[in-house]
């Protein structure tokens, strides 16, 4: 019966989510606190071990998410991001492929470090009018910017963190080198899938027709980079490089993004570095507080699912999945990443945060294998997921529907999270 009953609590709540009537931010904690009351919780320990302590549980996720979108504001303010989208642009000359990846290329990086909606505006308000420029049908403009954000996330230290917390890896050591490495192999995998998806998509597209009444020169004209020096252009590569590079004495995640945003100040308006700083922080807190508060009820589902009522009751299920074996755990993942959409079972920011959690903890595979599927499903998500803020955004932009956007990209991404799943499998589960 009590099986029945959660099941029931997922089934709504992820049919409210796909429907849109009730947002991530409230299905969440809300599924949390009924799946708790459901098992007999006492309402003491509901508020006490749900609700309170879930939602610190993921407190180092978000507090990283604050610094990074700290980061992202310091390049927006001093004109880094502008000016390095800028340059690319110029050097890509005319010929819209060679423009268009060179704008993805940096996109890319830039996403390494920045985080929330304010960046994927500033970045895609410069980027998509300079691939329309040239032609680059709406569609596939928005679809390139949203392959190139994702490839650059598959870096993004916030969200390493957030996977680390949810899956409870080495919380608080050395980043594991396995996540690095699987971290390049994925990387490898999106950016030659991107680009043939580019090169793709654009042989089927071939009226590439000018899309805007400005030219791409009288666009970049209008950017406004405020001179920032070459080597203020290092910045989103500070925090790589401290982080992946010496973690091991301390580098973590919040000092690799402070070191970055004092870099950018410091190169670019020294003068002013301060209260740039200053409002940078606050402009950050804004820009993170709805992953942060998303992060607080992710906090709370975990830690309902984690109570021993609950655990007696899902973890027979999950233990008969047919993950088990390297050709299942791919085809398993794989064939249903699709699930990711819609804030369905398998997307990390929302029900599918508790289902990968639950895995991890019954044991039933390598903690490292289930965090290799859910980075590779993330993937499909990222660029998939028509409930995305950014996707709904880039959609706006662009003048096209966001289920086009959809329609367009999932076929590839799915290919592509299969690829990432079966290396996983070879490097983690034989």
């Amino acid at each position: 019966m009590t099986a029945l009953i959660l099941l029931a609590i997922f089934v709504v709540f992820a049919v409210l989510m796909f429907t849109r009537k009730v947002p991530a931010l409230l299905a969440v904690p809300s599924m949390a606190v009924l799946i708790a009351a459901s098992v007999g919780t006492p309402f003491s320990a509901v508020l006490n071990d749900v609700v309170s302590a879930g939602a610190v549980k993921l407190a180092p996720a978000y507090v990283a998410v604050f610094a990074g979108a700290m980061l992202g504001r310091v390049m927006m303010q001093t004109g880094i991001a502008e000016g390095i989208i800028k340059r690319a642009a110029e050097l890509g000359g005319e010929q819209p492929l060679v423009v268009a990846l060179g704008l993805m290329f940096v996109t890319a990086v830039l996403f390494t470090s920045l985080t929330g909606l304010g960046a994927i505006i500033m970045v895609g308000s410069l980027v998509l009018p300079i691939m329309m420029s040239l032609g680059i049908p709406r569609k596939l403009a928005g679809a390139f910017f949203l392959l190139a954000f994702a490839t650059g996330f598959i870096f993004n230290i916030s969200l390493i963190r957030f996977y680390r917390d949810i899956l409870q890896i080495a919380q608080d050591a050395p980043l594991p080198f396995e996540i690095v490495r699987f971290q390049l192999v994925l990387l490898a995998v999106m950016t030659v899938g991107s680009v043939i998806y580019v090169f793709v998509a654009a042989k089927r597209s071939p009226e590439m027709s000018l899309m805007t009444v400005e030219a791409k020169d009288e666009i970049i004209a209008k950017i406004n980079d405020r001179d920032a020096p070459l080597i203020s252009f290092l910045t989103p590569l500070i925090p790589l490089v401290l982080y992946f590079g010496f973690n091991q004495y301390g580098w973590k995640e919040i000092p690799s993004f402070m070191a970055g945003s004092i870099f950018a100040v410091l190169v670019t308006v020294p003068r002013r570095a301060i209260p740039t700083l200053v409002s940078s922080m606050i402009r950050g807190v804004e820009d993170g507080a709805p992953a942060a508060i998303l992060m607080m009820g992710i906090g709370m589902l975990i830690n309902a699912l984690q109570l021993p009522e609950v655990k007696t009751t899902i973890e027979p299920f999950v233990k008969s999945l047919p993950i088990g074996s390297w050709w299942t755990y791919v085809l398993f993942f794989g064939l249903l990443s699709p699930l990711a959409l819609y804030r369905g079972p398998f997307n990390l920011f929302g029900l599918g945060a508790g289902f990968f959690a639950i895995i991890a903890g019954a044991g039933v595979l390598p903690a490292i294998a289930v965090l290799a599927a859910a980075m590779a499903i993330v993937q499909v998500q990222n660029v998939c997921d028509p409930t995305n803020t950014h996707n709904v955004w880039v959609a706006n932009f662009t003048g096209t529907r966001v289920e086009e956007l959809t329609k367009a990209t999932l076929g590839p991404m799915v290919l592509i999270c299969i690829t990432g799943l079966v290396l996983a499998a070879a490097m983690f589960l034989l």
